[in-house]
């Protein structure tokens, strides 16, 4: 299988490129500005001596030519285009009276317009059967965030969108689902965790990771 995972140089989308990878599948690395991240999640993916490729691509899923481009450019490049994981992401906290229309536009360009069209540009290259991964989150599910109203109606707007595209893509028996993490420990997690938590600015990472760890059932986070 040939998949293409946005935003995979680093954190959750890095993780869901190298699993891919250890599962079989020949995979696009895509990156908008750090390469560096790209290119050593490519060299792991060769690495795992398990016959897998992987290939590094520049887009900004935010621009909806870049991402059209970034799709023949996958296919071009590996012959076909099998799975689509939509992973790129922009996070952002406060209270809705101060939210200005050019932050609005910065989150919902990312998070909903762009995997969207990402789902988009996906879908139209695909044969029978591909597979359609969109990123939600739990603050989109939740019932409110304090301070996180554009972020989380920027997820909560990829849940609906799921369930409609699976409807529309299964003339293809392409199946669309959308996953909605929790917290995860990547190179932004504590920094993010602590606009969470009340005087979160006060904790030390530890104490951070204890507190996190309450919102969930398993009284741990993601790795």
């Amino acid at each position: 299988k040939v998949a293409v995972v946005t935003g995979s140089g680093r954190g959750i989308g890095k993780a869901m490129a190298i699993e891919l990878a250890k599962r079989g599948a020949k995979v696009a690395v895509n990156y908008a500005n750090a390469v560096e991240g790209a290119e050593q999640v490519v060299k792991e993916i060769k690495a795992l001596g398990n016959g897998s490729d992987a290939h590094a691509f520049k887009a900004n899923v935010g621009n909806v030519e870049e991402s059209e481009k970034l799709m023949d450019d996958v296919v071009k490049h590996f012959g076909k285009l099998d799975i689509c994981c939509s992973n790129s992401g922009v996070v952002s906290f406060g209270h809705f009276k101060d939210v200005t229309p050019e932050e609005f536009d910065r989150v919902f360009t990312i998070n909903t317009r762009g995997q969207f069209f990402v789902a988009k540009a996906a879908y139209k290259r695909m044969e029978m059967g591909g597979r359609i991964i969109l990123m939600g989150s739990i603050t989109g599910q939740a019932k409110g965030v304090p301070k996180h109203a554009v972020y989380s109606g920027s997820k909560g707007a990829i849940e609906t969108f799921t369930r409609c595209m699976a409807i529309d893509a299964g003339e293809k028996r392409v199946t669309v689902n959308c996953v909605a993490p929790g917290g995860i420990k990547t190179d932004m997690y504590h920094a993010v965790c602590r606009e969470y938590i009340p005087n979160g600015d006060q904790l030390s990472d530890d104490q951070v990771d204890e507190y996190a760890c309450t919102w969930s059932p398993h009284n741990r986070v993601g790795q």
